[in-house]
């Protein structure tokens, strides 16, 4: 039998939009930096000054590539034709928190607004199933109620606002909330 690794390195989700729009859903591959970098050169100032590291720097998305190890973090890619437009990630906790998983997302502007997002939230959940995680952690700034609502609608609960959380390069702070998807229920278990 497969491993659980074997068969989520070869995981895929077609789906077609109202639209019409083909979007492909799979995990990252060491041939996909320049198909990233692609997407983060093409991003909006304001939407790069809320990543952890300067994706623009290409060397960043070339080490993502180069160090890809999906038992670390499990990137998915959303492609539409040969261009990705955006990626999910589940950065895995070890040792006392290996049931843990916190997932970042980012989607090309010009694609926001028409489901992909829910999509590639779906897509997460589903692997982490998979994995056997307990619970999906994502955090997301207050000012972007609509991604927040987004989490809510697909189950997750938001559980804490971190104050101040976040620092913009003007020095403005920003509020996030932890929003928590509880993938197994301890509820009554003592």
């Amino acid at each position: 039998m497969t491993d659980v690794w074997t068969q989520l390195a070869r995981y895929r989700q077609v789906k077609v939009l109202p639209d019409g729009l083909r979007v492909l859903l799979r995990p990252m591959t060491k041939d996909d930096a320049d198909k990233l970098a692609a997407l983060f050169e093409s991003a909006a100032p304001e939407d790069l000054e809320r990543f952890r590291s300067d994706p623009t720097d290409r060397s960043v998305v070339e080490s993502w590539a180069a160090n890809l190890d999906l038992s670390q973090v499990f990137p998915i890619m959303v492609q539409v034709n040969d261009r990705i437009i955006g990626d999910v990630t589940i950065h895995f906790g070890s040792k006392y928190q290996r049931h843990l998983g916190w997932l970042r997302l980012f989607l090309d502007r010009e694609f926001r607004r028409r489901g992909i997002g829910t999509l590639m939230i779906r897509a997460a959940i589903d692997v982490a199933r998979r994995l056997g995680l307990h619970q999906l952690i994502a955090l997301v700034p207050t000012d972007q109620p609509q991604v927040i609502k987004a989490f809510q609608n697909l189950g997750f609960r938001d559980e804490f606002t971190h104050g101040d959380y976040a620092m913009l390069q003007d020095g403005r702070t920003l509020d996030v909330a932890e929003l928590v998807l509880y993938l197994v229920d301890h509820t009554g278990e003592f």
